[in-house]
């Protein structure tokens, strides 16, 4: 299976966004949706996003993309947290936001890795692995120490992958219901490796 990396352009925004909502567990597509006009497709103000916003972590600059057979496989988004930590525009994200951005605050200075997703076709071939390994060449030729990511407690998969590639748990945070009701279990992990 040949795999070549190579950076995001614009016109893999529509299937970045698609990845970033898996990795976010489909948190950035509820968000999305609160931003949407009548008759716009949540995924269209993602895409649209992506494109355009380029003060945002989430803008196609600072993505790497994964294809197989010219097709996008995977990819990640990555960037340096500033230090001291500035949590900007922050205050306009629903609650279920809040937990993500204090176990960020905590990885100051480092190089957060925002979003590692595959699809699904593509899963068990060594591509999130291999991605990983790319953003951590990116994060020493950032000139950051340490490499943090955030993941939630019940994504087995991914939290495995992350404990066995060297990553240790910083931080918790409660996991927040997206829209604010209901009960979740869960809990985002901050999870960091040193350079």
């Amino acid at each position: 299976m040949p795999v070549r990396l190579r950076p995001a352009r614009k016109g893999d925004a529509a299937q970045l966004a698609v990845l970033m909502d898996i990795a976010s567990q489909g948190l950035v597509s509820h968000l999305w949706s609160s931003l949407a006009l009548p008759g716009e497709s949540p995924f269209e103000i993602g895409r649209s996003r992506i494109i355009e916003r380029s003060a945002l972590p989430s803008h196609y600059s600072n993505w790497t993309v994964a294809e197989v057979s010219g097709d996008v496989a995977a990819a990640s988004a990555g960037y340096r947290v500033p230090d001291p930590y500035d949590a900007d525009d922050s205050g306009e994200l629903p609650d279920a936001y809040a937990p993500l951005l204090e176990l960020e605050a905590l990885a100051s200075g480092d190089w957060f890795l925002a979003v590692l997703a595959v699809f699904p076709e593509f899963r068990r071939r060594g591509l999130a692995k291999r991605m990983l390994l790319a953003a951590e060449v990116e994060a020493k030729r950032s000139g950051a120490r340490s490499i943090a990511l955030t993941v939630s407690r019940a994504n087995s998969m991914a939290r495995e992958l992350y404990l066995q590639s060297g990553f240790i748990e910083t931080a918790r945070r409660k996991r927040v219901f997206l829209g604010g009701a209901g009960r979740c279990d869960d809990e985002w992990l901050l999870l960091r490796k040193s350079l």
